[in-house]
């Protein structure tokens, strides 16, 4: 197996850093950076590996030790983690994506600088909750009663309907001690990120992106909470963390066989350019269109339209590409 560089994250810095054998692999690597201008990418060698392929156990594993390694240089540096799971093949990679993407890379450190993010996780206590229902809600209560004074002669109509007020009360209240949360807590918040719901007892789970400076000021106002809600919510707070949310370096690159297959594919030579991949893109499609072939032709009009996105993406950003990734609820 050939060997390569996995990289956690750029810091900015123009002086050499050792952070000890804490990397990525079976037996801990050591962890270093490698600079470009003022800025360095935190890498540790070992086996090249491609993460989709890797056994969930190795990949759990290794993404534990991810964190680990960025959360480690976060206690010196502002760090912008990339996506778990990025390796390269040589320093020269590395060094073609701080060139590719300085600008941007410099930026976000910038915005970064100081900032730390918390997540924010709140859990209903559900007998709680449905006990507060059952006390107060009044047309709960009335349906209740209704059903009641029945007996055996209630319908399963009726018990239905109780079932769907009580949904809606959930709903309701959900949606009104989420708003609460936020508002007590976004005003501390230089940004927000909300993130997906997992489960009906949880209601409220966002990142906060705050000055490292109004940390314990945050704290406070999440043991504020805690006490308003009494032991109806469960708030769980994890952090501080680097920028996840915010903040998060994507490195792309096509492979340089699929370029030059594609090209292949739509017949071109030599330069690239968009121009050139449109004509002829136009010019297949017009011949293998399956509504022009009677449906034959699918399979050659399927690897002509991946040839065109393939070229397509190379013209825009060559072979290596640096992003940043801000998450959002359903991406």
């Amino acid at each position: 197996m050939k060997n390569g560089l996995y990289v956690y994250g750029v810091i900015k810095t123009s002086v050499p850093q050792e952070f000890g054998e804490i990397g990525i692999g079976d037996k801990s690597s050591k962890v270093i950076t490698i600079g470009f201008k003022n800025l360095a990418a935190v890498v540790s060698g070992g086996p090249f590996m491609v993460y989709d392929s890797l056994a969930k156990e190795k990949t759990i594993r290794d993404l534990v030790t991810h964190q680990f390694v960025v959360e480690k240089v976060m206690e010196g540096f502002t760090i912008i983690p990339l996506k778990f799971g990025t390796m390269v093949e040589t320093e020269d990679e590395v060094i073609k994506l701080m060139d590719k993407g300085y600008f941007i890379l410099k930026d976000a450190l910038c915005k970064m600088e100081g900032k730390i993010e918390l997540d924010v996780v709140v859990s209903w206590k559900l007998p709680k909750i449905l006990a507060g229902i059952y006390a107060y809600n009044r047309q709960v209560q009335k349906k209740q009663k209704e059903i009641a004074s029945k007996g055996d002669k209630a319908t399963p109509e009726e018990r239905i309907a109780l079932g769907m007020l009580i949904e809606q009360a959930l709903i309701t209240k959900k949606a009104k001690d989420r708003l609460l949360i936020l508002q007590a807590l976004k005003k501390m918040a230089v940004d927000i990120c909300p993130h997906d719901l997992t489960g009906d007892e949880m209601i409220f789970n966002t990142a906060f992106l705050i000055k490292a400076s109004d940390k314990e000021i945050f704290y406070k106002a999440i043991d504020k909470l805690d006490q308003k809600f009494e032991d109806a919510l469960n708030f769980r707070l994890v952090g501080p963390l680097p920028s996840y949310s915010f903040s998060t370096i994507l490195f792309n690159r096509i492979n340089k066989h699929e370029v030059e297959k594609a090209k292949e594919t739509l017949g071109l030579n030599g330069e690239i350019t968009d121009k050139a991949v449109n004509h002829a893109y136009r010019q297949l499609a017009q011949v293998y269109h399956p509504d022009k072939n009677a449906g034959q032709g699918q399979l050659k009009f399927d690897l002509i339209n991946s040839a065109y996105k393939i070229l397509k993406d190379f013209t825009r950003r060559g072979f290596f590409d640096v992003d940043i990734y801000h998450w959002e609820v359903g991406r």
